[in-house]
């Protein structure tokens, strides 16, 4: 079902300025009520940012409190039009399962690096957590994805379980077909008390803006639903 303005009012902003995330007609046509997110030059110093550049969401109700040991499912529309431009490197999120306090890595972040937005799944894990700072120990693994194809929708979705001490596992379709299934991981750092979900975008210092279109991000009860809903399978590869 299409969305509207009210099923997004849930989501708390972080950003520079207003307007940066906005609710808008779909610019394709197909699925009513967006999230559109902005990044311009200069976002710095957004909610703690520092000296990257942000414009994110968060939900501390339903997409926070997340701890070792728990499995978690998502799924969520994401598009880019012809336009879109991020600088190079791994600091380009626009999904992160964020670590409590600050200074650490998040422990499961999606990427979209350059402008031709090449595609990423970043993963942090071990050690024991912190408030502030890179716990000692932990370990990082990126799982290269490709381009994604742009002025089209995407649907992903995300199955995960934290494992601080390398019983995690993620697996992440797009658009029905798997991309990642991958198991015996770190995922998390070891007593961290509430991982939580972040969208948007955050980067790196960079001299265009970033742009970007999110729909219907949704918490599942396990991937069987999700992936009957979206076609996707759910045998292990």
């Amino acid at each position: 079902m299409p969305a509207d303005v009210d099923s997004y009012g849930y989501w708390a902003e972080q950003v520079k300025a207003p307007g940066r995330v906005e609710y808008v007609d779909d610019p394709l046509g197909s699925r009513g009520i967006v999230q559109r997110v902005e990044v311009q030059p200069g976002d710095i110093d957004a909610v703690g940012s520092g000296k990257g550049e942000r414009a994110e969401v968060t939900n501390s109700s339903d997409l926070s409190g997340f701890v070792d040991g728990q499995t978690l499912v998502m799924s969520w529309g994401l598009m880019i039009d012809s336009t879109f431009a991020s600088p190079p490197g791994t600091w380009n999120s626009f999904v992160q399962i964020h670590a409590s306090g600050g200074g650490n890595q998040a422990p499961v972040s999606l990427r979209l690096a350059g402008d031709e937005g090449d595609l990423s799944l970043g993963l942090f894990g071990g050690g024991d957590w912190i408030p502030s700072g890179q716990p000692q120990g932990s370990v990082g693994e990126v799982f290269e994805l490709g381009l994604l194809p742009k002025n089209q929708w995407h649907d992903f979705v995300l199955e995960l379980r934290f494992g601080c001490t390398g019983t995690g596992y993620v697996r992440l379709w797009r658009d029905g077909q798997e991309m990642v299934d991958a198991y015996d991981r770190k995922i998390g750092y070891c007593g961290d008390p509430a991982l939580y979900w972040k969208q948007g975008f955050y980067r790196v210092a960079y001299d265009k803006v970033t742009r970007l279109w999110f729909s219907d991000t949704l918490r599942w009860a396990n991937t069987a639903d999700v992936c009957s809903y979206y076609w996707c399978s759910t045998a292990k590869t």
